[in-house]
């Protein structure tokens, strides 16, 4: 009922009035119509095995060929971000970086570390250009919920310029 009431809903919205005067501003045809993405949820929160985080291809600071990111065990969404728990970081390196006395996600999950770390190499390479990419792991299954193109520093932009174009 829930997922019937959702479709309904879209298509509705398409045809409200605003949604009609945007169309014809934009010289949208009136034959065209809308269409509806279901996609499965994951959730972070169910448990010590569940986590939530945000990580990059390479540091966003110096443009090191280096996991570089935080998680939250047991956690959903933009908590991570939020400043309501301390985060926690991908690899040891990071954790002694940081001075943290948190485990690093290398420790305490490290099958979804590897998957994560083996599919950063992946998406440098068909993309061509660091990635940062969030994340759900729910009872230890490994979701990519989206990647973009990564913010970093001029001179890690410089690094990663040279990195890719000459394969560093």
């Amino acid at each position: 009922m829930q997922l019937w009431d959702a479709f309904a809903a879209v298509f509705c919205s398409w045809k409200n009035a605003r949604a009609v005067t945007y169309r014809r501003l934009h010289n949208i045809p009136i034959d065209w119509v809308t269409a509806v993405n279901v996609q499965a949820m994951v959730f972070g929160n169910m448990g010590d095995d569940s986590a939530t985080g945000v990580a990059f291809t390479r540091d966003p600071a110096t443009g090191d060929y280096a996991l570089y990111g935080e998680y939250l065990v047991n956690a959903q969404g933009e908590v991570v971000v939020a400043g309501i728990r301390t985060p926690q970081q991908m690899n040891v390196a990071g954790k002694l970086a940081h001075r943290s006395k948190l485990p690093a996600m290398e420790e305490v999950m490290p099958e979804v570390f590897q998957k994560l770390n083996a599919v950063r190499h992946s998406l440098e390479k068909h993309y061509g250009d660091m990635q940062d990419i969030e994340f759900t792991v729910l009872r230890g299954k490994w979701y990519m919920l989206q990647t973009r193109v990564g913010k970093r520093t001029a001179s890690a932009a410089l690094k990663i310029e040279d990195c890719v174009r000459y394969g560093g």
